[in-house]
């Protein structure tokens, strides 16, 4: 085991200084390891509200150095390679400015990187509803739609992650992750055209920055189930009408990332129509046969899981035919396509 590595704790925020305040007070009274040097990053990703004030408090009573910067460019990816160059901490911790930590959080992720063959953890990120959702969406079964809610809970032990089971077993997301910096910097930093970019719903950016570590030979971290954070979930997200949309923009994510998506495939060597591999279109026609099999019978969550990952699959077409670009353009970019620090 190594020594208590430095933290540098970054949240990109954007239009929510009231959220934002929750969790600042929150990470305040957490507890700090002995011999650990923490410092806050908050990158303000264009506010017009009063994000800057909001920090400057906490920054005037705050128990560790606060750092604000701006970010011009429009996009969390963006905001995220802004905060790694300030930051000085071995690990960076992430959050959201939606989230409230439990009081060991600090404690938990430097006891989980002491060790130097770890290179990231992560943990629960459980809800803090504004209204109760619908109960179909709280079943074991929804947790395969929970991307628009941001969530995460895969279990209540301890969980080691590699390159071996890469493959299947869920990724971290960005609300609760803690990463060696060193690794981040290797795979060159986040790929800015994911990330909520110009305030759409385009995002990916966590787990395309996963399949970089794992290419990498990087991916190797832990799930510590007690590792958690409350996220807020406001009633707009749990609509019908919001899963369609995320699902949408979720499909277009897909396309812009799909050698990340499809990592056992050389998309050179696959044959395309118009834009789309031709696979595609064969799993489309088999997602559209469970839908419609779904259609009338009594199971509403299933039809909800049919229909909205057959509207993912709408958003992948939409987004290749509008890139309009070769298949081997297609095939990620994610080499080139990365903010070089």
């Amino acid at each position: 085991m190594g020594t208590t590595p430095s933290v540098s704790i970054l949240i990109c925020t954007y239009q929510r200084a009231a959220l934002l305040e929750e969790t600042l007070a929150a990470l305040g009274s957490t507890t700090v390891p002995d011999a650990c040097d923490v410092e806050l990053i908050v990158v303000d990703n264009n506010s017009s509200d009063s994000t800057a004030d909001v920090v400057r408090r906490f920054a005037s009573h705050a128990p560790w150095p606060v750092k604000y910067a701006t970010e011009a460019s429009q996009g969390k990816s963006f905001a995220l390679n802004r905060g790694i160059a300030l930051a000085q901490g071995e690990i960076i911790a992430l959050t959201d400015d939606d989230v409230l930590p439990v009081k060991d959080w600090l404690v938990r992720i430097c006891e989980a990187l002491t060790d130097p063959t770890v290179m990231f953890v992560f943990g629960k990120v459980l809800p803090r509803w504004e209204v109760m959702p619908p109960p179909e969406l709280l079943m074991i079964k929804a947790h395969a739609i929970w991307g628009p809610l941001a969530l995460v809970d895969y279990g209540d032990e301890l969980v080691r992650y590699d390159a071996e089971h890469f493959r299947d077993r869920r990724l971290p997301i960005g609300a609760n992750l803690a990463i060696r910096r060193s690794a981040i910097e290797h795979v060159g930093g986040w790929r800015t055209d994911l990330g909520r970019v110009d305030n759409s719903l385009i995002a990916g950016e966590d787990r395309e920055l996963c399949v970089r570590l794992y290419q990498s030979g990087l991916y190797k971290g832990l799930y510590d189930p007690k590792l958690v954070v409350r996220h807020f979930v406001p009633a707009s997200r749990l609509t019908r009408r919001y899963f369609r949309r995320w699902f949408f923009w979720h499909g277009r994510t897909m396309a812009r990332m799909a050698g990340a998506v499809y990592l056992d495939l050389d998309l050179d060597r696959v044959p395309f129509v118009f834009g789309v591999p031709r696979f595609v279109y064969r799993e489309t026609l088999d997602q559209i046969s469970r839908w419609l099999r779904c259609i009338g019978r009594t199971d509403a969550l299933a039809l909800l899981i049919n229909e909205v990952t057959l509207i993912e699959y709408a958003g992948f077409f939409a987004e290749s035919w509008l890139r309009k670009r070769p298949h081997r353009s297609v095939k990620l970019q994610a080499q080139h396509d990365v903010v070089s620090q």
